[in-house]
């Protein structure tokens, strides 16, 4: 009777090497689905998307991190690992549950040449959608997304009755100052001072302004807080990747996504200020 539960404790111990191997395969499958992910952005409207949706969702992971959630489940909202899950008490609705691979980043090294290399490791998350827990939909007041932008915005803001552009709001690089019009619709308020934000946040970091740029950060940020903004000809996003290389691409959508973390960074520190502040009113009442 020993021995067999002695084999029986030793057949279901930890493998090392096993393990090793299933993380070197993880690792292989989590950078092919990003290689497919950069050809289909090439190629593909609706996948770009799909990454800019998961960006706007997601914007504190990485560009290749958003391309590998766009490849695997599009529609995601709140990714965890199921530990994590499991700590919150949380049930799934199956037994094994849907898995996503990220890359997950590991201590930079140095090789022997002196050069710091950095290594990742794959890391498996689950979605919300595959757990018995209810989604949570955050709104955003609109007066405070607006408020927010505007506090924190790197220029003056000077209120005007109308532009002779015609437009709801414009960056004035000689006067450093965005003008913005009285009356206009909330959200389209909203949308344009994102566009001249990331105007000026492009224009500082390389001196130049692209257009379909400034349209994809004003995309993920207003999406983000729930206001819709349409992206027409889509294949003119494509179009624009399909001659470029690969660490390219990743270059130009790291450049997006860091004005967008930037902006919402700020956005959320006001708004959650705010909060806090109308809480402690109301507590001392």
């Amino acid at each position: 009777m020993i021995d067999e539960i002695i084999n029986n404790t030793q057949s279901n111990s930890y493998d090392k090497e096993a393990y090793r191997q299933k993380k070197k395969e993880q690792l292989e499958i989590a950078y092919g689905t990003i290689k497919d992910g950069i050809n289909e952005l090439k190629t593909n409207p609706s996948f770009f998307k799909d990454y800019l949706n998961i960006q706007s969702r997601f914007d504190m992971y990485t560009p290749r991190n958003a391309i590998l959630v766009a490849k695997q489940l599009p529609t995601a909202t709140q990714l965890k690992e199921w530990s994590k899950w499991r700590d919150s008490n949380v049930t799934f609705k199956e037994r094994y549950p849907k898995k996503i691979l990220l890359l997950d980043p590991r201590e930079p090294y140095r090789n022997k040449n002196g050069d710091l290399i950095k290594s990742y490791t794959a890391k498996e998350v689950i979605d919300v959608s595959e757990t018995n827990v209810k989604p949570t939909n955050r709104s955003y007041d609109r007066k405070y997304i607006l408020q927010a932008l505007l506090h924190d915005c790197p220029v003056d803001i000077k209120a005007v009755d109308e532009l002779s552009s015609g437009k709801v709001s414009e960056w004035n690089a000689e006067n450093n100052a965005i003008y913005v019009c009285r009356g206009k619709d909330v959200d389209l308020t909203i949308k344009s001072v994102v566009e001249e934000i990331a105007k000026i946040n492009l224009y500082e970091n390389n001196e130049e302004i692209d257009a379909d740029k400034v349209e994809c950060i004003s995309y993920m940020v207003c999406s983000r807080y729930g206001i819709k903004v349409e992206l027409d000809n889509m294949e003119r996003f494509t179009s624009k990747y399909s001659n470029m290389e690969a660490e390219d691409i990743v270059t130009d959508l790291y450049s997006m996504k860091n004005i967008v973390l930037d902006i919402n960074t700020k956005m959320m520190q006001y708004i959650s200020d705010k909060k806090k502040n109308l809480e402690n009113k109301e507590q001392g009442r």
